[in-house]
């Protein structure tokens, strides 16, 4: 007989023995403790060790397709300005101005250069002054040393990710695996037809578990999308995946058609159903034969996230002369399985909030969210078993 998953009374949050059962194979573990969704403390330590450590994704390329397109975007290191510079290369900065640091720009847009709002310093598409009114009497001031400071930026098949840390291994490194298991995709070819946000009442990794299981479909999706089933995939390097069998794209509703066609480039599993992926710390992928979606979960508060949404198409799908009709059955899903689960989260956490709760035990369809819990574990809490450490 197993023996019953209990928690110490130290009131440490950190101290290893409250972890020791999240360590256990999954059939044998508990799920994370409470505070680790409701503690301002445990959601301060993430912030330090697992997003600024981690690589951001911040969006897709196509969305800052040309010369001088600039695109804001905040993230838990604070905001960030993706532009494309008349030299074709995509940059990111700080989106504070090296005066006295009002964000530059907001939202999407073309440019010629950034002007700050406050007192209108000016900055080349490179993050280069090139213009300070009135600091001429300043002592000892020169524009060269006041550019935008320049925020770690590497893509990988047209996707953008920022890293706020020096020591973090490169970006195909550090995904591993992933760019040989989701390379027949094309993710390149891919462009963005659709960006919705949410904000959610619930933490983050409320919405990451849930992201990495099928367990909940039943009920939660049962009059929408309906039970479907997952296998864990194995992975190396920092992110997860559950597969989906099913010949049929499920990038829309039960007993709806698909009128797009498939990517013809897609080798093995990627035929045969939908890989729902967790790019740690917070992005999933969810690759379908014909389309994707990518959801990205920001953590504003211990309590509360911004779920930013984003449906891509191959470019000559989007291009078909009746995509905006065609493609209303895909949206339609999306919209409906991401209300259903943004809800389900909020009703999370409002549980978590009970004093007495305590940690749960995992079934065999939850192995995704256990490994989940076990790389927060690996990142967070300094107990000698971490194996895939940032």
């Amino acid at each position: 007989m197993l023996a019953p998953v209990m928690t110490t009374k130290t009131t440490d949050i950190f101290d290893p023995a409250h972890y020791a059962a999240v360590r256990r194979p999954v059939l044998e573990a508990a799920t994370l403790p409470a505070w680790c969704y409701t503690a301002p403390a445990f959601f301060e330590r993430e912030r330090e060790r697992v997003f600024l450590k981690g690589w951001n994704f911040v969006g897709r390329a196509d969305e800052v397709a040309d010369a001088g397109a600039y695109r804001a975007a905040e993230t838990p290191g604070g905001p960030v300005l993706l532009v494309r510079g008349k030299d074709d290369e995509v940059r990111a900065f700080a989106n504070t101005c090296r005066h006295r640091g009002a964000r530059l720009a907001t939202g999407s847009g073309t440019c010629r250069r950034l002007v700050c709002p406050y007192h209108a310093w000016t900055y080349d598409l490179t993050g280069r002054l090139i213009g300070a009114p009135g600091m001429d009497a300043t002592a000892g001031f020169d524009t060269a040393d006041w550019p935008l400071t320049a925020v770690r930026l590497e893509a990988w098949q047209g996707f953008l990710f920022v890293c706020f840390s020096e020591a973090t291994p490169p970006l195909t490194d550090y995904l591993g695996d992933l760019t040989e298991q989701l390379g027949s995709y094309s993710f390149d070819d891919l462009v963005t037809t659709r960006r919705v946000d949410y904000d959610i009442p619930c933490n983050w990794k409320l919405l990451a578990e849930n992201a990495m299981e099928a367990y909940h479909t039943g009920t939660v999706h049962s009059a929408s999308l309906g039970r479907q089933v997952g296998e864990q995939v194995r992975t190396s390097g920092h992110w997860d995946a559950l597969f989906i069998a099913q010949e049929t794209s499920i990038a829309v509703l039960p007993g709806e058609a698909a009128p797009f066609p498939h990517i013809p480039t897609l080798q093995g599993r990627a035929r045969e159903g939908t890989f729902f992926t967790m790019l740690h710390p917070n992005t999933q992928l969810a690759c379908t034969q014909d389309a994707l979606w990518w959801s990205t979960f920001r953590p504003v508060a211990a309590d509360r996230t911004i779920l930013h949404v984003g449906q891509c198409f191959p470019r000559a799908t989007a291009a078909r002369p009746n995509f905006a009709a065609e493609v209303e059955p895909y949206y339609r899903r999306w919209d409906k399985g991401i209300e259903e689960d943004n809800a389900i989260g909020a009703e999370q956490q409002a549980g978590l909030m009970s004093a007495l709760r305590t940690p749960g035990r995992f079934s065999e369809r939850e192995t995704a969210t256990h490994s989940l819990a076990n790389w927060i574990a690996d990142q967070v809490i300094d107990d000698g078993l971490a194996t895939r450490r940032i």
